[in-house]
């Protein structure tokens, strides 16, 4: 049985869920990529570790001990902030990087062969609206017709 089973009903679920959740939102904060990595790596690590346990009592020292733990997390983000420049996510980088560039890298990193652009010539555009105009016309002249056959 699990620790999320097992821990008398939804209450304590719902606890350890929104503790886990904290951790690694809160890690989010830290200044530097390997940090918010070691600390996923280590709730992840932990939360595996307890995921089986049935006792009560050491469920709640647990929840207790990741409590300490977040609170822990959060104190050294608001230091390291002060005394570090914090380095942005992976996200944050590919969010502030400008769509022909995102596109560029992502062309980079592909072979030629899986390059899937699509281009449409100018002249076939230009084509397809004279054939469009011409088409409206001849329409136009045929209705005109009918008109003066009836």
């Amino acid at each position: 049985m699990s620790l999320l089973n097992k821990y008398s009903g939804e209450k304590h679920k719902k606890k350890i869920l929104t503790l886990f959740r904290s951790i690694l939102r809160e890690r989010l904060n830290l200044p530097t990529e390997n940090r918010r990595q070691f600390i996923l790596y280590k709730a992840r690590t932990e939360f595996r570790n307890a995921k089986d346990e049935t006792n009560p009592d050491r469920i709640k020292s647990l929840l207790i001990i990741g409590n300490t733990h977040l609170d822990t997390v959060m104190i050294q983000a608001q230091h390291l902030n002060l005394i570090m420049e914090r380095e942005p996510t992976e996200f944050e980088k590919k969010s502030l990087m400008s769509w022909e560039d995102y596109k560029k890298q992502q062309l980079d990193m592909t072979p030629p062969e899986q390059h899937r652009t699509l281009t449409i010539n100018s002249k076939f555009i230009s084509k397809k609206n004279r054939q469009e105009k011409q088409d409206k016309s001849s329409k136009k002249a045929q209705d005109d017709d009918d008109d003066d056959i009836n």
